[in-house]
């Protein structure tokens, strides 16, 4: 098959095409289990064209997830690199077609729970802050054996939502909580895995966001939840076994 044939039928292709998904999987894949490193040279579309059988603009929208997804880096005029390479180990806990929604779902909470949590500093009442401290001491409990588990760092997190006041910010947890479950499992886990005294350092990420919003300041709280999120989709991408963030 020719490359004009390739691309029959490829035209318009929209980020959530499945010969997208198959080549962004096929990329990632080779990424963790192959022996390029952070900085190395992918090879070019035309070169994945004809890898792969599919047109440019399919391996275009696939590098430009792995780009949104902070895997590569492409330079215009010189080409497309590994930015972060994901360790070979997240393939023990997660598929690399689920590796995409799992990203995705951490962009969005970064946005939504960080504003959520600013609110919750403004407007939490005294009964609301007793149910925020309840999750978090629960949290604490856990992490002194090392063990923080998806169920209480879910119910810390909805304690806060919950704080907001707006039903919005509510059901939109609510929405993503299987999605929000399996990066919960997979990201604790591999914490668990990497470093015995890691789950510490997160439970220290939860403590910054809960003295935030114990203080009632919506700026603090903001960044907290935000660095404590933009932290767990790093523990999910990195590479080093032993990072400490």
């Amino acid at each position: 098959m020719g490359d004009s044939d390739k691309g029959k039928g490829q035209t318009g292709v929209g980020s959530n095409s499945p010969l997208a998904d198959h080549v962004y999987d096929e990329i990632l894949s080779q990424i963790v289990s192959g022996p390029l490193e952070v900085g190395a040279k992918l090879p070019s579309e035309n070169d994945y064209c004809r890898m792969l059988g599919v047109s440019r603009p399919i391996v275009r929208v696939a590098l430009s997830r792995l780009g949104a997804d902070g895997i590569l880096e492409r330079k215009r005029g010189s080409g497309t690199y590994i930015k972060r390479r994901p360790s070979q180990r997240l393939a023990d806990f997660v598929q690399p077609g689920d590796i995409e929604v799992l990203l995705q779902c951490l962009e969005y909470r970064i946005e939504i729970e960080g504003l959520a949590a600013g609110l919750a500093a403004q407007r939490r009442t005294d009964a609301q802050l007793i149910t925020i401290k309840s999750a978090f001491d629960r949290l604490s409990t856990e992490a002194v054996s090392d063990f923080i588990t998806p169920e209480s760092d879910l119910a810390f997190h909805h304690s806060i939502t919950a704080a907001t006041g707006n039903i919005f910010y509510i059901d939109t947890l609510r929405m993503i909580q299987e999605q929000t479950v399996r990066l919960l499992t997979v990201s604790l886990d591999m914490a668990r895995d990497r470093n015995k005294g890691r789950i510490s350092g997160v439970l220290g990420e939860h403590n910054a966001i809960y003295e935030a919003i114990v203080t009632g300041d919506p700026v603090m709280a903001t960044a907290a939840m935000r660095i404590h999120l933009s932290r767990s989709r790093r523990r999910l991408t990195a590479a080093t076994k032993d990072m400490k963030h």
